[in-house]
């Protein structure tokens, strides 16, 4: 429940495509004017993360569509769960002119009375749709077939009346790149665009298979050729000979052959010079895939030639900003491509070629356009649909709230000029405010202490707001100490802070994200106190004792509405006290490094509780060398937490416990030694734990030869007794 409270939306931008991903509720928080703000010509909006959809979420929705119409070319809509595929059959105009390209479908198997839903794309099913009819499918579970669940005249009642959405070639490159979707899961027969001016421009837009008309493509060509590859889709082994023959038919026959839009899988299988028309090929841009190294999302990058051509005749992957959020993104390519890539000749695509490409995609746009007529009649339907929207909507709200809801809706759409909010000062914890209270987090070095000043400006109660402003001071200890090390400590500042730092700023930068709206803000708010307590702990561990503010001041305010309180809630102060000569101390105990048989060590950082939460113990591998004998079992940035049955806490003490679980180990005949550790996923933000085992070979038992007894009674010359007896032996 408390994930639906909130919504959070992420753009994603590029050129003149944005695609909106919703995860949460729409409700009446939904602001229509700032989600639509900088949308134009094309939008994508992915609602699979949309649990709910209030009344007045409603409309709001309507507000936002009806910008989106104003502002927009095309509108595709992705991934829509049933309780919108509801919203889009029974609210007139709620996709506007929008086009539903994939739909999550709720099914039901009577064998094993499992339900699913089931993400179909219209493309592939457009036919049976348009007939409200799906075919059934097999369940994952006993294999059998599972069926719609729903009345499909009613389901299927706004998806049938659709015409089939046909995305441009950009907006297919688009959701395949930026958000690694498929507009359909079946094989795309492949559609070849061909204009011939003073270049002969070929687009194609599907898969490469055996179907591939490569021969016929060849026939004619000369001169310049302009390859535009954006809407290439798989490419399978049939079509990628007929590829290759095609590029040896091409070669005496024309100048220079420019592909653009390149896409990863067509790297991996023609980039090699049988498929290049004799050199004669040049790659102008490729797409790649990236992670961020910020918000770890991963996903293909366009990567132009001619501007990075200095950084891949080296071998490597240019450096790129992340669309999303500017963090660095590095490109996950295999070694042997990125040769193959060092050997891309450098293009010259000048911008002449770049604006006869942009005025031949414009002019096929306009071919494929819709007549005059059809528009006109389509933007006459909007507006009529608009009216009938409205209305429906007031009745969804009468019909949500009940008898009452006309009146909440005249509420709502009419604000009395009397409800202003008025907030007032209602009480505080001393009559004049102390002088040290500072409206803005500090941290400062004075008279021998360090003092950290901090505040909440919106606490439930006193309590809870000392609480979270220790929080806050203990993260900017943890900025502080840290910020120390690293000066000091580039390898420590690699490992350990490299750790903490990413999910540290994840986090709070969701937390910022959410404004002012305290309900979106609480759940994230909550995993920040939490994380919070835990390096208190961490600190309590390190410092000795439990750290608390020496200073505190609280105020009261009221929010009043009609003269009825609405909201009480207090601003709370603090200031913590550490000597320097403490602080200087943990720094140099958190710190300090131990090596064992090549295999450094140093202290677990209360900071590394944003990515190690309930952890407040263990050791930090900071590095190892290649001859180490833990080498094949740990690596560096793990964090060790057990030996055997021991928990780590001061790297200086590793190496005796080593021994001392060694020598235990061999007197039980048990040579091994469980290590647990955890370590941090970046790609999944997690942190994972384990344990492995050190091994060695237990030591023989020495061969222990008893002597019997003897009953030797010889004393006769020469000894021919008992052999134990002889003294010579």
């Amino acid at each position: 429940m408390a994930d639906e409270s909130r919504l959070e939306v992420r753009k994603v931008v590029e050129d003149k495509i944005i695609a909106l991903q919703f995860n949460g509720t729409i409700d009446e928080s939904f602001n229509a004017k700032q989600i639509a703000e900088g949308i134009k010509d094309v939008l994508i909006v992915d609602l699979s993360g949309v649990r709910r959809i209030s009344s007045f979420g409603i409309r709001e929705w309507l507000e936002f569509l009806k910008i989106a119409n104003e502002k927009c070319e095309s509108i595709y809509f992705i991934k829509c769960p049933p309780r919108l595929i509801d919203q889009f059959n029974m609210v007139a105009n709620f996709g506007g002119k929008g086009r539903i390209l994939s739909f999550f479908a709720p099914y039901h198997c009577d064998y094993c009375e499992r339900d699913d839903s089931v993400l179909l794309e219209v493309a592939d099913h457009f036919e049976t749709i348009k007939d409200k009819k799906i075919p059934d499918q097999p369940c994952e579970k006993c294999g059998n077939a599972e069926y719609l669940d729903e009345d499909p005249e009613s389901f299927l009642s706004f998806l049938s009346s659709q015409d089939k959405p046909e995305p441009d070639p950009e907006v297919i490159s688009f959701l395949a790149h930026r958000l690694r979707y498929k507009v359909s899961s079946k094989r795309q027969k492949l559609k070849i665009d061909k204009h011939v001016g003073e270049a002969t421009y070929i687009r194609f837009i599907g898969d490469l298979d055996g179907s591939f008309p490569g021969r016929k493509i060849a026939e004619g060509v000369e001169g310049v050729v302009v390859m535009d590859l954006h809407g290439l889709g798989d490419i399978l082994d049939e079509g990628a000979s007929i590829w290759i023959q095609m590029m040896k038919t091409m070669e005496p026959l024309v100048q220079t052959v420019y592909l653009m839009g390149v896409p990863h899988q067509f790297l991996e299988k023609l980039l090699i010079p049988e498929a290049m028309a004799g050199g004669k090929a040049k790659i102008v841009d490729f797409f790649l895939p990236y992670t961020c190294t910020v918000c770890n999302t991963t996903m293909d990058l366009r990567v132009p030639v001619d501007e990075h051509y200095e950084v891949l005749k080296f071998a490597t992957a240019p450096e790129l900003p992340c669309p999303d959020c500017k963090g660095k993104a590095f490109a996950q390519a295999q070694e042997g491509l990125l040769a193959k890539l060092a050997q891309l000749p450098k293009p010259d695509f000048g911008k002449s070629w770049v604006k006869f490409v942009e005025t031949v995609k414009d002019e096929l746009k306009k071919a494929a356009s819709a007549t005059p007529a059809s528009v006109a009649a389509a933007e006459a339907g909007a507006v009529g649909s608009g009216i009938i929207g409205l209305a429906i909507t007031i009745v969804l709200l009468i019909a949500a709230v009940g008898v009452g809801g006309w009146f909440l809706y005249n509420k709502i759409s009419k604000k009395e000029a009397s409800d202003e909010v008025i907030t007032a000062k209602a009480n505080a914890s001393q009559d004049v405010p102390p002088e040290w209270i500072k409206e803005e987090s500090l941290v400062i070095e004075k008279d021998g202490n360090l003092n950290i000043y901090t505040s909440v400006l919106e606490a439930e109660d006193e309590k809870s707001g000392v609480n979270d402003a220790e929080g806050w001071a203990f993260d900017l200890l943890v900025e502080h100490m840290g910020n120390k090390i690293a000066e000091k400590d580039g390898v420590w500042k690699a490992v350990v802070r490299g750790l903490y730092y990413q999910p540290r700023e994840d986090l709070l930068s969701r937390y910022k994200s959410m404004g002012k709206n305290r309900d979106r803000q609480r759940d994230v708010l909550n995993l920040i106190r939490d994380i919070h307590r835990d390096i208190a702990t961490s600190f309590k561990i390190a410092y000795g004792r439990e750290l608390k503010a020496k200073e505190t001041y609280w105020e009261k305010y009221t929010e009043t509405q009609n003269k009825v309180v609405r909201r009480e809630y207090y601003k709370v102060y603090i200031r913590m006290e550490f000597p320097l000569k403490a602080v200087d101390a943990m720094i140099a105990s958190l710190s300090e490094r131990k090596e064992i048989d090549g295999m450094t060590l140093v202290r677990f950082f209360p900071g590394l509780n944003w990515a190690f939460q309930k952890t407040a113990k263990g050791l930090i591998v900071l590095s190892m060398k290649p001859e180490s004998k833990f080498n094949s079992l740990l690596k560096p940035s793990w964090i060790l937490t057990h030996l055997g049955s021991n928990e780590l806490m001061v790297a200086t003490e590793f190496e005796k416990q080593f021994e001392s679980e060694r020598k235990l180990g061999e007197e039980k005949k048990v040579c091994s030694i469980p290590i647990s550790y955890k370590y941090w996923k970046p790609e999944e933000r997690i942190a994972q734990a384990h344990a492995a085992a050190y091994t060695w070979a237990c030591p023989k038992d020495p061969t222990i030869i008893v002597r019997p007894p003897s009953n030797n009674t010889n004393t006769g010359p020469g000894f021919q007794g008992n052999i134990w007896d002889d003294p010579t032996k």
